[in-house]
């Protein structure tokens, strides 16, 4: 797959990811044809079939395209602080909530249907996400070096519990149209986390005010 030469072919091939990105999100890749996508996106057949041989070779582009916006948004927040955590997770159900309208994790709602085209879509959506896992998993293991996070907390494996908490968030409250179930779940990961905090922990916290991301 030939990538771009020119800054009119890159922005071509970006505005097609862009668009086939966004239309997947809402429809489906089974849903999202090449048509609407092309017209979505400003560009024609003939730029399409120039940077993308079929449909699986776009999803994967897609696939990376949603996880470079995901991790795009959280060097906004400070992830290796318990504030900074809790911070990004408002911001998750905010956006959920308003933005996206209940559909769903713009990464996982995707690679989830991917991951049934076949195993080379299947090994690049659990690419995507051990990528973002990673990125969590640095920030954690940053906190525990500073000793905020005890040395029993492996930082891949919580990171990895922490990523799937919030895909069941995001489910949960897509299938419920309710975003309670998302805010239950993120609540449930800070705590998570704060277990194994040698301050913060239910061991430290028994008959002071729980952390709780809601009123």
């Amino acid at each position: 797959m030939p990538e771009p030469t020119t800054s009119r072919g890159r922005d071509s091939k970006s505005r097609i990811v862009a668009a086939a990105a966004g239309l997947m999100y809402e429809r489906g890749i089974r849903a999202a044809s090449v048509d609407d996508i092309v017209e979505a996106s400003g560009t024609g057949k003939s730029q399409f079939y120039h940077y993308f041989p079929d449909k699986s070779a776009l999803v994967a582009e897609v696939l990376a395209h949603q996880l470079d916006q995901i991790l795009d948004e959280q060097k906004g927040y400070p992830l290796d602080s318990f504030s900074g955590i809790a911070t990004w997770f408002r911001a998750l159900v905010e956006r959920h909530e308003t933005r996206w309208g209940l559909h769903g994790c713009p990464l996982g709602s995707i690679a989830g249907e991917a991951a049934d085209h076949g195993e080379s879509l299947r090994v690049t959506a659990a690419d995507v996400f051990t990528r973002w896992e990673s990125s969590l998993a640095t920030a954690l293991e940053a906190m525990r070096h500073r000793g905020e996070l005890t040395d029993t907390a492996d930082a891949q494996i919580t990171a990895e519990a922490v990523i799937a908490i919030i895909q069941g968030g995001y489910l949960l409250s897509s299938i419920k149209r309710d975003v309670r179930p998302m805010r239950g779940a993120l609540q449930a990961a800070i705590l998570y986390l704060e277990s194994y905090s040698p301050t913060r922990g239910p061991h430290v916290r028994r008959g002071t005010e729980s952390n709780t991301l809601w009123t």
